[in-house]
């Protein structure tokens, strides 16, 4: 490994204690081996930090901790601020990247197209057993994403290889969102570089009963709006987006 990692992956960890061990197994097991997993707790209570520390052995694997639960906006800076590689990979603890040579593609396709600053991939939804339940792809050309982007997130966080240059002088997550602050990020570093996405399946999203987006319906749909209409003057098809985000909230109402 050099003495800077090429890539910082970034893991924020709250009470995953059965999922935890198995996302950073994911890491482990990928052929492209030149970087750092920094994992951060964000005040757990449960034996996350235990199990994770098992890990300590392998001398990439860096565990920070929190001295108080600072939410995820905050902790992802905190990582961001922390990472020494050139390029960042979200990778969330209750997810796995289930493309062993993920890494490996990604970084060969951002260090030769330097225009691009967001390279993503497809999911397998996948179950508390890791058992798979539904594929899903994401648009690969930067045209087609910059056209649908105020109508849904083009972006499954787990699958994402990033320039932390790009995230940085967009002065990082927002601390004004507290779940999608992600999607506002990828808009910000959409205005000056370009996007695209993997047309296969990298990284296994976790679905369960503690998943923030099905805790949160309502605080998502809102911040989600918010997001649109901040946006509206960037990107095509503003009035779609704006009309998909009302109809978000009053199903959202619906559901609570």
């Amino acid at each position: 490994m050099s003495k800077e990692p090429k890539v910082s992956v970034i893991m924020p960890a709250f009470n995953r204690e059965n999922f935890i061990a198995e996302s950073i197994q994911s890491v482990l097991s990928q052929s492209f081996t030149d970087y750092e997993l920094i994992i951060i707790d964000d005040g757990s209570t449960d034996r996350t930090m235990e199990i994770a520390s098992k890990f300590l052995k392998d001398p990439r694997i860096r565990i920070v901790k929190n001295e108080t639960n600072l939410g995820i906006p905050q902790t992802r800076n905190r990582a961001l601020k922390l990472a020494k590689g050139q390029y960042i990979a979200p990778l969330d603890s209750d997810d796995v990247w289930l493309d062993h040579d993920k890494l490996e593609k990604q970084v060969l396709f951002l260090d030769e197209n330097p225009d691009y600053a967001i390279l993503g991939g497809g999911i397998m939804h996948i179950d508390t057993e890791s058992k798979p339940l539904k594929k899903v792809l994401f648009p690969i050309y930067d045209s087609v994403i910059r056209n649908i982007i105020l109508q849904f997130n083009p972006f499954a966080q787990s699958t994402l290889l990033y320039r932390k240059s790009a995230a940085l002088e967009c002065g990082g997550y927002s601390t004004e969102y507290k779940i999608c602050d992600d999607y506002d990020l990828w808009l910000k570093i959409g205005l000056k570089h370009k996007f695209t996405n993997i047309p296969q399946v990298l990284s296994g999203y976790r679905i369960h009963g503690e998943n923030i987006t099905k805790r949160k319906r309502l605080t998502v749909a809102r911040e989600i709006l918010e997001i649109v209409r901040k946006n509206s003057g960037n990107y095509p098809r503003s009035m779609i987006g704006k009309t998909k985000s009302y109809l978000r909230i009053l199903l959202s109402y619906v559901r609570t």
